[in-house]
């Protein structure tokens, strides 16, 4: 975010917000291209030979997924209406990896009627029920297994998933049971792959250098079992800065994160695979919301706008910060909150902050609400969705 002639833009491109607030009717995404393009062939430099699968639960929006297929990235798809949309947006079958602990009976059949790429199996029930459907539709399913190896890489509770007591994901102990299900379904399961995700938001990567090291011995030992294994999923997470602009630190972040993975696996000589998410679009994203008052207490100030938790839920969800700016930019601050009109205490977007002397009528910016802002959004209270605008 930069101010140009007291007006704020987005993106290395600079491009102007001010205009979209015109025939202002609801909050508004917008989304840069530009910067999404930017961030994927970033990536994909760093992470050479390694085949992206874009997490698009951070994400739907269809020109945002067309934007990243164009640039070369399949998809990692957690349900069936994600499938669908990824489809609509221009990936084919073999462009998709399919995540998620809780697939349904009527989600792993219609994925196996497709023969999408690979499903990233998370449990020994969801093994036998894959092998069940495959067996009776005459497939033979491309299977990764997601291993567990109870890492804590020091993230949000709620957003950590390497973890014993997380849902995602199998412990190392019950790969034996794992072999049995995969003999007793040879004619229908292939083991093709195995896969590994820590959790969201990683800054520190020890964590995540010796979970490798720990599933690559799991790797080389079922390889002698299964020569069909030839993929590794490292997952994504890779952590960004919501508390400060610096992508100089992101990209050196970037690039140590892909000298972890390759150092660590690139001598298994199979197909390296990544599904980041956050990464890539979370920069690129804004929620712009217009200030209906400013009320003040005997304790303190309220800015109260017409976005709430049910347009950006991470603050109320997970404690998050965002950057807030002015769309105009202010002679003066003040401390304030920053709430919107649903009725939750909950429902803030920044608590005892500094922001802009703004008046009723002004417009706020919520920066890099790109990722998990839109696709986690509701209608809570009946309140419209915001749009979404890309530029």
């Amino acid at each position: 975010m930069e101010y140009i002639n007291n007006e704020l833009h987005l993106g290395p491109k600079k491009k102007g917000l001010k205009s979209l607030t015109a025939n202002y009717m609801r909050p508004i995404y917008v989304y840069d291209l530009d910067f999404i393009r930017a961030r994927y062939a970033a990536m994909a430099q760093a992470l050479k030979n390694v085949r992206i699968f874009y997490a698009m639960k951070a994400n739907s929006n269809p020109e945002v997924m067309r934007c990243l297929k164009e640039a070369g990235a399949g998809a990692d798809v957690v349900s069936l209406g994600e499938i669908k949309r990824a489809l609509e947006s221009g990936f084919g079958p073999q462009d998709l990896v399919y995540s998620g602990v809780g697939k349904t009976r009527h989600e792993i059949t219609e994925a196996l009627k497709l023969e999408i790429y690979q499903i990233n199996v998370e449990s020994l029930p969801e093994l036998e029920r894959v092998g069940e459907i495959a067996r009776g539709l005459g497939k033979k399913a491309a299977i990764a297994l997601r291993l567990n190896p109870d890492i804590d890489i020091n993230t949000h509770p709620y957003i950590a998933t390497g973890l014993r007591d997380n849902k995602f994901g199998m412990e190392l102990s019950l790969v034996p049971a794992l072999e049995a299900c995969l003999k007793k379904y040879s004619d229908s399961l292939e083991l093709v792959g195995l896969s590994l995700h820590l959790g969201s938001m990683m800054i520190e990567l020890e964590g995540f250098k010796e979970a490798l090291q720990r599933l690559r011995k799991v790797y080389l030992e079922m390889q002698n079992e299964f020569p069909t294994l030839r993929r590794f999923d490292f997952g994504g997470g890779l952590g960004i800065f919501y508390d400060r602009v610096d992508l100089v630190k992101e990209q050196e972040l970037l690039r140590e994160y892909a000298k972890v993975a390759l150092d660590g696996l690139q001598d298994l000589n199979c197909e390296l695979q990544t599904e980041p998410g956050r990464w890539l679009v979370a920069h690129a994203g804004a929620l712009i919301t217009q200030v209906q008052y400013i009320k003040e207490t005997t304790q303190k100030k309220f800015v109260i706008v017409d976005a709430g938790m049910n347009h950006l839920i991470r603050p109320s969800l997970y404690e998050a910060k965002h950057l807030i700016y002015s769309l105009e930019k202010k002679s003066g601050d003040m401390v304030a909150d920053v709430v919107g009109p649903i009725c939750e205490s909950s429902d803030f977007f920044a608590k005892d902050s500094l922001v802009a002397q703004v008046k009723e009528g002004d417009f706020l910016v919520i920066s890099d609400s790109g990722a998990y802002g839109y696709s986690m959004a509701s209608t809570y209270n009946l309140q419209e969705l915001p749009l979404e605008v890309c530029i």
